[in-house]
């Protein structure tokens, strides 16, 4: 298993723990960066896309990294899956990244509920992932 995926699932437990301890900023990080670093871990396997071109591209670009892998899977999902299915993705994905960015960086409350929206975002995410690749 990649160090990547077993990294996800770390995180996906950790929010939970985290929601049981009412620590809700940090489990919102923990389920985004779970979604995360499963996109990422997909990309060597599926894509033949290794990590240093992965980092090459970044550099190279306007991406910040985490873009440009949501970006290039999308597509994937789009050219591939299929458009209702890209859509799903897009809009959980990009949900739960706007979650993560005002629980990192916002200065407002993270409460119960968005914690545990932005974990079962994470978890429908980690299933369509798993299912698809």
């Amino acid at each position: 298993m990649s160090k990547l995926l077993e990294k996800s699932r770390f995180n996906l437990d950790a929010a939970e723990v985290l929601i049981k301890e009412s620590l809700f900023a940090p489990s919102v990080h923990c389920s985004y960066y779970s979604c995360f670093q499963h996109i990422k871990s997909i990309f060597p396997f599926f894509f033949g896309i290794s990590y240093d071109q992965i980092d090459l591209t970044v550099s190279s670009n306007t991406w910040s990294e985490h873009s440009y892998l949501i970006h290039y899977i999308s597509k994937q999902i789009h050219d591939n899956i299929g458009y209702n299915e890209y859509s799903i993705f897009k809009r959980n994905i990009g949900d739960l990244k706007e979650f993560r960015t005002k629980s990192d960086y916002k200065e407002i409350e993270v409460t119960t509920e968005l914690s545990n929206k932005a974990l079962s975002i994470a978890k429908e995410i980690n299933s369509f992932l798993y299912e698809q690749f």
